[in-house]
Order: structure tokens, then sequence, then C-alpha cells
């Protein structure tokens, strides 16, 4: 009994202590918050610290990466470009991403375990007495039925069937969104394969015509230089000395132009195919067949209409966008219903004054926030609008989709004449050319004259190399309007040069009228679509 006295008072000082301590442990914690308040305002990148992330990108920007060790095919060059670009590796992140989210939300569709424990202690009991009603005298002693320190714990099952019917189509929603997203990677890849073909094409017109190019500017340096000489001596009268720099000059100017243009293709080609700037690099030259023929596919306008509306991502974006719309609407008159709740659990105290210290319990609740009826139009008729939204934006991509097979289909066309027409001029300028310097006209003929039939022999072949890129880049377009996949459904490893024999392959199936059914990332046998996609991983 003493002992229970002695532990009411230190129960009674104990209490009013902390009382009494409330006011400045309560100043204290505000003082804290406020000081760490001050912590969480931004602070502004440091020099060092932006020349340090600088620099550690830098070093990943080329990590991991097959170094070139020869000459570059066009295949070698597409092969290097899905590996490593970082546009392309973007997309495939964002892809994964997406199919990670989509995993989460179908464990949304699992009911709620909830586990809990704890311990609850205080000092004094949690006793009470009883009144009567009738009388107003206490009827009962003053008693407690709880220990001053106990132990709860409890494990319970919930399951609300209107959050699962929301989660169902949420998690659809998600699926939906990661098929988006692989529709964007092989928007992107159809992209970056046209560029390459067309930068790849540049590059190597460049680097053929820069033995062309040079020999003829520096003829042309040399007569400046002797053009200056001459008038500064006054070897000729002042005007027909100035006329002939002029002519010299805008002569150099056009032949410089021309070689810093080319060179710029080998930049971009670099680029795209995550090279770094300063590494030089040539391209393979086939000089038994340096100029490839241009196999345009043979198909009608409307088997080419038909391929692309089945293999273009952006269709099938909008058709996956018009999936989600939809289940949004289901989303929006699901919840008009009430929240039927079910709880199954089991439950422990160590309350030794209880009859049963652990015990299961299970029980339903129905519920229904009433407000939510009176948005529950609104919200219906915004998700109805998002899903005539989805529609009309699909039919948008189904006409753009006709029209740009057509108008690629005729710029192909286009293309192809505009190279045959250059060809057959060069061939008559080079045959001009090869006649001039070689009959006896050569020797009256001033040395202006000479580097201007020199420099018309070389634009005419420069214009036929650019009209076969351009032949090059416009087959490239109509293979991207029509969605076709570079990339094989299944390969031995990700190395570059697998890779490159893959869209080899397919490039020449594709010359030989083999044209795909279907995309590589459509659903496939088990594994076959990993596969394709780790093609692109570093």
């Amino acid at each position: 009994m003493n002992s229970l006295k002695q532990e009411l008072v230190m129960a009674k000082y104990l209490s009013i202590l902390v009382y009494r301590s409330v006011p400045s442990l309560l100043a204290v914690a505000i003082g804290a918050v406020l000081l760490n308040g001050c912590s969480l305002a931004p602070a502004p990148l440091t020099q060092q610290e932006r020349q340090s992330q600088i620099g550690s990108d830098q070093v990943k920007l080329f990590q991991q990466q097959e170094p070139v060790t020869g000459p570059l095919s066009l295949y070698q060059a597409m092969s290097r470009a899905l590996k490593y670009n970082l546009d392309h590796r973007v997309k495939m992140m964002e892809r994964a991403v997406a199919e990670g989210q989509a995993t989460l939300a179908r464990f949304d569709l699992l009911p709620d375990v909830v586990a809990s424990a704890g311990y609850r202690s205080r000092d004094n009991f949690n006793a009470s007495n009883s009144r009567s009603i009738s009388t107003g005298r206490q009827s009962l002693e003053t008693s407690t039925s709880q220990d001053r320190s106990r132990f709860m714990g409890d494990l319970s099952l919930r399951w609300n069937i209107l959050d699962f019917g929301v989660s169902y189509f949420r998690a659809q929603q998600e699926g939906n969104k990661a098929l988006v997203t692989a529709e964007s990677r092989r928007k992107v890849s159809h992209n970056l394969m046209k560029d390459v073909r067309s930068a790849y094409w540049r590059a190597l017109s460049a680097q053929r015509m820069t033995t062309r190019i040079q020999p003829v500017l520096a003829e042309a340096q040399h007569a400046l230089a002797l053009a200056e000489q001459a008038e500064a001596e006054k070897l000729r009268s002042p005007l027909d000395a100035l006329r002939y720099r002029k002519s010299l000059l805008e002569i150099v100017r056009r032949l410089e132009g021309l070689l810093e243009q080319q060179q710029m293709a080998k930049s971009e080609l670099a680029g795209l195919i995550n090279l770094p700037p300063n590494q030089d690099f040539k391209l393979a030259d086939d000089s038994v067949n340096p100029w490839p023929q241009v196999v345009k596919p043979q198909l009608g306008i409307d088997k080419m209409g038909d391929l692309a509306l089945q293999l273009r991502p952006e269709l099938r974006q909008e058709m996956y966008q018009t999936r989600i719309g939809s289940a949004e609407v289901k989303k929006a008159m699901l919840r008009l219903l009430p929240g039927v709740e079910v709880q199954l659990g089991g439950n422990y105290d160590s309350n030794s004054y209880l009859l049963n210290q652990s015990w299961g319990e299970i029980g339903t609740q129905i519920s229904k926030n009433l407000f939510e009826l009176l948005s529950a139009p609104q919200a219906i008729a915004t998700a109805e609008t998002q899903e005539s939204l989805a529609h009309s934006r699909r039919l948008a991509a189904h006409m753009a989709i006709l029209t740009q097979v057509h108008l690629a289909q005729q710029q192909l066309a286009l293309a192809d004449k505009q190279y045959q027409r250059s060809s057959e001029l060069d061939d008559v300028n080079q045959k001009i050319h090869h006649h001039v310097l070689n009959s006896e006209l050569t020797e009256a003929m001033s040395s202006v004259e000479r580097i201007r039939v020199s420099v018309d022999s070389v634009l005419s072949e420069l214009q036929r190399r650019q009209a076969y890129a351009e032949s090059q880049d416009a087959l490239g377009k109509l293979y991207v309007s029509l969605g076709f996949d570079p990339l094989p459904a299944t390969m031995a490893d990700d190395s570059v040069d697998t890779l490159a024999n893959a869209i080899e392959a397919i490039d020449q199936e594709w010359n030989q009228g083999h044209y795909p059914v279907q995309a590589t990332d459509d659903p496939q046998p088990e594994n076959t679509s990993e596969a394709a996609t780790g093609a692109g991983k570093s």
C-alpha cells in the first residue's frame, strides 16, 4: 500500500513538471522548425558544383561505347545511333519507367493488410466511479479496468470494392500508357534512322568531294596570290587587275563555302551516333559500287496507306489514348456508387483486466461522400469530352498518315528524277572539262577560265552527289511514313556489328519487296520483344 502511495506522489510531481515544461518545450520546437525552415530555401549551385557535374557528365557521355576501329558503313552508323544516341536512350528509359508504373498499379488491386503494434503508458490509473441517475449519489467506489502500461497489436485486412474497381481501370490506363511510351520509342528510332541515312550520304559525299575540291581550291589560291603580286608590281592596268582578283576571290569563296558545308554533314553524323565532336573518323567508301541503287518500294499507294495505318506509332498511340479516355469515363461513373468495405482482423491487448486479451473481428461498412454526387455529372462530362478528343485526334492522325505517305512517295519520285537529271548534267560537264583541258585551247585560256572550268566540273559532281543524298533522304522519309521498323524481333547479342548486320538484312529485305506486317514491339512469344529492345542497351 505504501509503495502505491509513493508511486502516486511521484506521478503527481512528474505531471506537474511536464505541465510546467510544456511552454518551454513548445518554444524550443517552434524555434527548431523556424531554423529548419530557413535551411529549406533552395541554394544556387556553386561554380565548383557546376564544374564537377559537367566534368562527370562529360565522362559519362561516351562511357561503355565500342571504339570506332575502322571506316563506318551506313549500317554500322545506324547501329551506333540505336545503341548510343542519347535521345533514343531517354525514350528507352521512359518506357522502362512507364512499365514499372504499370506493374505498381496492379498492386493497388490487392486488399489492404495493415499490421500495427504499440506500447501505451500513463502516469496514473485510468480510474473512474459511477453516479446514480435517479438519486445523484455515487453508486460504486472508484475503480479501474485498465493497466497503466500495456502492449497492443492488430492485423487487419480491409478491402474496399469501390477502390478495387477504380484501381482496376487505373491499372488498365497505366498499362496503356506504357504501350504509348513503347510507340514513342519506335517513333524516335524511325526518325533516327532517317536522319542517319541522310547525314551519312551527305558526309560520304563530303569525304569524296574533299579530294576534288582541295586541288582546285589550291590552284585558285595560288592564282590569287600571283594576281596580288602582279597588282602590286603594276604589271596590269589597275582596273583589269581588280577585276581579275574579284573573279578569283569569288571562286575561292565559293569553293571554301562548299568545303565547309560538306564538313558540317560529318559533324551532324557524329552527333547522331554519339561520337565526341573532336574525334576524327572515316566512312566506308565502296569503290566497286559507290552509288547503290535507291530501290523504291514496289507497292501501290493504297497498299502503302494500309501498311502505314497498321504500323505507324502515331496512330497506335492515339488508339491507346482512346482506351485511356474510355477507362476514365468508367472511373467517373464508378465513383457514383457507395464504397463497400469489408474488414477482417485479429487484435491483441496485454491489459490484464480483460477476459479475452486476443480476439478476432469481422465487419462491413457502406460509405459515400454525398458531395461527390454534386460534382459527378461534371466529372463524367469532362471524361466523355476527353474520350471524344481522343477519337478526334485518332481520326486526325489517320488522315495525316495517309497524307504523309502520299507526300513521301511523291518526294521520292521527284528526288529520283532530279538525281537522273543531275547525273546526265554531270556526265556532260565532265566530258566538257576533259575536252577543254586536254585540247589546244588550254594554252589560250586564262588561269581564271581554266579554274572556272574545273569549278564547274566540281559543282556538277557535287550536285549529283547531293541529289543522290536527297534521294536517300526521301527513301528514309518514305520508310518513316510507312512505319517500317529497322530492328529485328530477336538477336544473338547487342554488339555494334551484330546489330549492323541485322539492320542491313532488314534493309535488303525491304529492297527485295519483303515488307513487315507488324511492328517489332508488337506482343511476341515470350522474351522475343525484350531481345529486340535490348539492342539499344549499352
